[in-house]
């Protein structure tokens, strides 16, 4: 039973609970709803008024692409040709078609995607709403897996190959999905049909998908052989998306809009706070409800500067279980980018 480390909003929280159960006031309750209500309200307006964040949903031509192939040499799949053959330390080995697979149970979910080789603050993060079966039920399709297997390997239409241990491959939220935002997987993400597994990295989430292998041995992917961590966990990360680029000049008592998105695989977000100071003091931001437990979140918060200078902004996260984002910053290679995000503005008289 995994321990989460109890907080002070959650200590706040809890007392509020107990003393209105302990004063029985209706009034009370009531005054304390409409408040709630309220700051509901004030963070859907802040929400508003913030102009430059990303939509929760990333559209699909602006979803992230990453490939280990040239520009202009991945695969393109035809469907009616295509099978997915499941073998190895399986109860019967079986070929299965795209319309066998569609056949199956849908699934549909949000779900963020990161890749592995996003620096701290890149644009290498995109959200999509997918729809799929689970995994376990196209393994079922071959008589489940043996009892002797440890990983699920997967070979692709481009050579890419990758893996998973076998409870993570049998996890009710692993998708084998077949389209995204509504429409069939386009060539680049991953036609005919790609994995979705929480809690990981892009590389971990394979496409073109044409070959699924139980093995009783260790396997090692393509990037994994590259030097790229094996078990490729994602990172609890926060970034600015504005200001942007296009506006860093601001005069003192202005209104400076701060947002962008926070991202922590499958533990969930469950704090933001800015800096204006470059990491001695924080403020808590408005952070928006995730679409889904495996998506990223928007947050918000509006910063009033007081006198002129130039000011480091940093942002922050805290993960569901209460862990904060580390600070220390490293490079992407083996296990991803750490670090807090920064801008810099100028602020004038």
């Amino acid at each position: 039973m995994r321990s989460e480390r109890i907080t002070r909003r959650d200590l706040l929280h809890r007392a509020l609970v107990l003393a209105i159960g302990s004063l029985g006031g209706l009034g009370l309750a009531h005054r304390l709803a409409a408040a709630g209500q309220r700051m509901v309200a004030f963070a859907q307006s802040l929400f508003d008024r913030i102009k430059g964040l990303p939509p929760e949903i990333t559209p699909t031509g602006d979803f992230y692409v990453v490939s280990k192939n040239p520009p202009g040499f991945d695969p393109v799949v035809d469907a009616q040709r295509w099978r997915l053959e499941i073998a190895g330390l399986v109860g019967k080995p079986v070929s299965l078609t795209y319309d066998e697979i569609k056949a199956l149970p849908p699934v549909q979910r949000p779900h963020t995607l990161e890749c592995i080789s996003n620096d701290v603050g890149g644009d290498l993060i995109s959200n999509a709403m997918w729809r799929g079966v689970r995994f376990q039920d196209v393994l079922n399709k071959a008589g489940g897996v043996g009892a002797k297997a440890v990983q699920i390997a997967f070979s692709c239409a481009d050579g890419y190959t990758e893996s998973l241990p076998v409870a993570e491959a049998l996890h009710p939220d692993t998708l084998l999905a077949y389209e995204m935002n509504g429409a069939p997987l386009s060539p680049k993400h991953g036609f005919p049909v790609r994995l979705l597994v929480p809690g990981h990295f892009g590389m971990k989430n394979p496409k073109w998908i044409t070959k699924i292998e139980a093995v009783d041995h260790d396997f090692v992917g393509y990037w994994e052989r590259s030097g790229w961590s094996q078990q490729a966990i994602v990172k609890t990360i926060s970034k600015f998306t504005i200001p942007g680029g296009g506006h860093m000049m601001y005069k003192v008592g202005d209104d400076v809009g701060l947002g962008g998105v926070a991202y922590a695989g499958d533990r969930g977000i469950r704090a933001v706070d800015v800096s204006a100071d470059d990491g001695k003091t924080w403020e808590p931001a408005q952070i928006k409800p995730p679409l889904g437990k495996y998506t990223w979140v928007l947050w918000a918060a509006v910063w009033k500067p007081t006198t002129p200078g130039e000011y480091t902004l940093r942002v922050r996260a805290q993960d569901g279980t209460g862990t904060l984002q580390t600070r220390e910053e490293v490079g992407t290679l083996p296990d991803g980018a750490s670090g807090f995000h920064r801008m810099r503005i100028r602020v004038s008289k």
